[in-house]
């Protein structure tokens, strides 16, 4: 790689590691706050720097590709799959960047094999993206689906001229992108487990083998199996056929006997995934009732190590528990009696994520997270969805959990000054209204509007790499993805008892008053009861996000004069002039500047009671 690309990826290393959360033994809040501070500096100049080699050394090198030789290519090449590589993720953005910039060459150059190469290397790239968007309707998600399947749809195509191909490795590449065709959400399990059965169908065909002895055979089929293996639906709409669970009983008893083989050579524990699917499959061919099941389950699941942070134990501690909830949601009958078996489960997992080393770049762990966060059970009395989602915050993403904490203590002080003077400001909330008492209702609506900046950016978790670790400005499509953590956080929040009030202002917080511009489509302020206080945490949110970051929007960072300048230049268009209208006075205005000031210390203190260790 050039000396460039290299500080690059160290800058990103040494981004992921600042970021992450501080956790200091016996110093005081001053040093903490300290320290702090120093790694915001030092994230921001590693930042400038990484723009500044992408600006003066990548970005033109990609525009003038045709002109680049053999070791220029080679180097890019080997440079992106550093950004990228299986599990850890250290720039999946610009990695997608440099593969679509290859093969753009590749195709002008009509370069095969290297079509054929850089489409499986960007579908990668992308099928990254979408296992960020676990938890989205499939209407939400199908898009960057297809943009990922016709990546590999492309790749295996060219398995038509496979007897002209004499490149091993590019055979190998149209096998792989076959079988990845099969990979995401699909809208129904009948549709994905077609496409297993058929690239199992290819694999096992004697006449390619016959023809490239050299591949790993062996491998591609056993990896398919695996593949077949997982694409069981747990859903009570089960669209499946009889074949098709036969097809993936087949599959699971040959990769968990593989696997029982290779733990006992190995002398290791046995696989947790595959008796997980065996034990799904026999329930799903009518061997097992869900009972057996679900005591399955927890057997692998009081089996796993709290203490080994190997992917087999990620999935035994967090991502079995996911489908553990995910059967008692769709059969609550079976509920009784677990609850508080599902309780420790769950506090299981938050004090794994305490203690999981380097969990900033390992991309699974947060994929494992997603799947439990679309799938958990409120308990009464037991962890909240909230308070659940908050731990998985301040372990994960402190400056998320700042900025929301502080956008809710700006939104609470702005609101105690709106109820003294308008009482019936927000009885369009039905619970709202309902409150007869002013000082309660004045101080119920101080904790909700609280509340309500505290989670209205959840649904950022699902996109925690871009958010809590992304060095340089965003690119086009990851603006677009960003986006998503709306419908994410509604989607979320909506489901659950604790937090259901939540969800209008996760929805709505970056739309605009007049709605014509902003987003998601799907928000609609007039036909929302909650839209006075939508219009709050978005103007409050705005406050918060063009005082403190200016690289990732691209934007000058403003002063808070300079924001509430703005924010009554946008009156009637950006943000509501019921509200705008008090940024004119300068008492509440000093009092507005206040809270973000006070917000942010208590975010701090927050931090350090969570980290900081006697």
């Amino acid at each position: 790689m050039q000396p460039y690309q290299e500080e690059y990826i160290s800058n990103l290393k040494d981004i992921h590691i600042l970021t992450a959360r501080k956790r200091l033994a016996g110093c005081s809040f001053a040093t903490y706050q300290e320290a702090l501070a120093q790694d915001r500096q030092q994230v921001k100049e590693k930042i400038e720097r990484n723009m500044y080699l992408l600006r003066e050394e990548l970005f033109p090198l990609l525009d003038n590709l045709l002109d680049a030789n053999a070791e220029q290519l080679e180097e890019l090449y080997s440079f992106a799959n550093e950004l990228l590589s299986g599990r850890n993720e250290l720039d999946g953005g610009l990695f997608c960047q440099i593969h679509k910039a290859l093969l753009s060459r590749a195709r002008l150059s009509k370069d095969r094999n290297t079509i054929i190469r850089e489409l499986y290397w960007l579908g990668m790239g992308l099928h990254n993206m979408c296992g960020k968007m676990v938890g989205l309707d499939y209407a939400k998600s199908e898009k960057y689906m297809s943009q990922m399947r016709l990546c590999f749809a492309e790749a295996a195509a060219y398995l038509k001229y496979f007897d002209e191909i004499d490149d091993n490795e590019t055979r190998g590449y149209i096998f792989r992108s076959r079988a990845n065709t099969s990979l995401g959400q699909f809208k129904s399990a009948s549709e994905k487990i077609r496409r297993v059965r058929q690239t199992l169908q290819i694999l096992q065909d004697e006449g390619y083998q016959e023809k490239a002895p050299e591949l790993p055979w062996e491998r591609y089929i056993y990896m398919t199996h695996q593949q077949m293996s997982s694409s069981i639906s747990y859903s009570r709409e089960n669209d499946m056929t009889s074949q098709d669970v036969a097809d993936i009983m087949e599959s699971a008893h040959i990769v968990y006997e593989r696997q029982i083989a290779d733990a006992k050579e190995r002398n290791a524990t046995l696989p947790v995934k595959s008796a997980f699917s065996c034990f799904a499959t026999e329930y799903y061919c009518g061997l097992s009732v869900l009972e057996e099941l679900l005591a399955n389950m927890e057997t692998l699941m009081d089996a796993a190590d709290s203490t080994d942070f190997s992917s087999e134990s990620m999935y035994g501690i967090i991502s079995l528990p996911a489908f553990y909830s995910q059967y008692l949601r769709e059969y609550p009958e079976y509920l009784a009696g677990r609850e508080e078996y599902l309780e420790g489960l769950y506090q299981r997992v938050l004090d794994y994520v305490d203690i999981f080393p380097e969990a900033g770049k390992n991309e699974q762990i947060f994929y494992f997270l997603r799947q439990l966060s679309t799938a958990f059970i409120e308990i009464q009395h037991g962890i909240t969805y909230g308070m659940f989602q908050q731990k998985i915050m301040i372990r994960f993403a402190p400056d998320i959990y700042v900025h929301s904490w502080v956008v809710g203590a700006a939104a609470s002080a702005l609101c105690a000054v709106i109820m003294e003077e308008e009482p019936t400001f927000f009885d369009d909330i039905a619970h709202i209204r309902a409150i007869l008492d002013p000082e309660k209702k004045q101080q119920y609506v101080r904790t909700y509007a609280m509340e309500c900046g505290l989670f209205h950016d959840v649904g950022k978790i699902n996109f925690m790499s871009l958010y809590s670790q992304t060095a340089r400005q965003w690119f086009a499509q990851e603006y677009e993805i960003a986006h998503l953590h709306t419908v994410v956080g509604e989607a979320r929040l909506s489901d659950y008892e604790s937090t259901c009030h939540y969800a209008a202002a996760a929805l709505g917080h970056h739309s605009w008053y007049d709605g014509s511009q902003g987003y998601p489509e799907t928000y609609q302020r007039l036909e929302c009861p909650y839209r006075q206080i939508v219009d709050v945490i978005g103007l409050v949110d705005w406050f918060d996000n063009v005082m403190q970051i200016d690289w990732l929007y691209g934007c000058v960072k403003k002063t808070f004069d300079e924001a509430v300048q703005e924010a009554i230049s946008l009156e009637g268009r950006r943000f509501s002039p019921l509200l705008t209208a008090w940024l004119r006075d300068k008492a509440v205005a000093q009092k507005f500047k206040e809270a973000f000031a006070n917000g942010r210390l208590e975010a701090y203190q927050k931090l350090y009671q969570a980290n900081v260790k006697e």
